[in-house]
């Protein structure tokens, strides 16, 4: 049996009942970091050792673990803060035990992401998770301009030294009013959120009034353009599909208006007919 186990993404107490007694019995315990994990392990008063399992051996160790659960053993996975697999390695092992018909679950707990939609003030009811924001600007670029017209809150991992041009490359590609919120050190005794347009945030960080120390989150919600809307209607369609598919121009109608994918998809069909 494998447990897949969400470790606190800064404050200790977080970590539940039920994961502390789960590492106490389990035979073996591997982690992200098996320095961060000895703290927590020692914290909890947990006599284990911790065996490392990260990018670099994470087939080595998938191997060791499909091979000790198989020997009888039980195991639990836990990353340095929040969960395993969300940022973190451990996709292709839960990919290897569901083909080898191994029993896994997961431990829930702490989440960066489900903590920052809530902390943030922005639309919760749909929420896109996108991972650690790449290093190069000209990549954060084109992300910005997918984001445009977007009426739902983009999450991000971003790492201090790099949030200042972060967010000055989406001001120059979203619209002022993009409405934006920046987590800082969540749980933590300094946790810190700044709530804004997107302006306003890019001048709390011009005037130093965002510490940039920690882990920090962005969450992004450009919301639909209210100026010059384009309606679903055979004239404005109609061009599209002299030169597209009803699936290929749905996807680009759908990034210049407001309608979903499927609403276009399906009056593409019906006036195609």
């Amino acid at each position: 049996m494998l447990y897949i186990i969400c470790t606190p993404i800064g404050n200790l107490n977080d970590f539940s009942l039920r994961s502390i007694n789960t590492l106490k019995e389990v035979d073996c315990i591997f982690a992200e970091d098996t320095r961060v994990a000895s703290k927590l392990l020692q914290n909890f008063d947990i006599q284990k050792k911790a065996k490392p399992f990260h990018e670099h051996n994470e087939n080595k160790a998938s191997d060791d673990i499909i091979k000790l659960i198989n020997d009888g053993k039980t195991i639990a996975l836990i990353s340095d803060a929040g969960a395993p697999l969300i940022s973190d390695p451990g996709y292709p092992l839960i990919q290897r035990c569901i083909k080898e018909d191994i029993c896994f679950t997961v431990l829930p707990g702490p989440s960066a992401v489900i903590n920052a939609v809530i902390l943030s003030g922005l639309p919760s009811d749909k929420f896109l998770f996108n991972g650690f924001l790449p290093k190069q600007s000209e990549a954060k670029r084109k992300i910005a301009l997918k984001l445009q017209n977007s009426d739902t809150t983009h999450i991000y991992f971003e790492s201090a030294k790099r949030i200042s041009k972060t967010i000055s490359i989406f001001a120059e590609v979203l619209r002022p009013n993009t409405q934006l919120a920046i987590c800082r050190e969540m749980t933590k005794e300094y946790e810190s959120v700044y709530r804004g347009t997107i302006k306003e945030v890019l001048n709390l960080i011009k005037n130093n009034d965002i510490t940039l120390l920690g882990e920090f989150v962005i969450l992004v919600y450009p919301g639909s353009y209210s100026g010059s809307p384009l309606n679903l209607d055979e004239t404005f369609c109609r061009p599209f599909l002299d030169y597209l598919s009803p699936t290929d121009a749905s996807k680009l109608i759908a990034k210049i208006t407001s309608f979903s994918k499927q609403e276009v998809y399906k009056f593409l069909l019906g006036i195609s007919k």
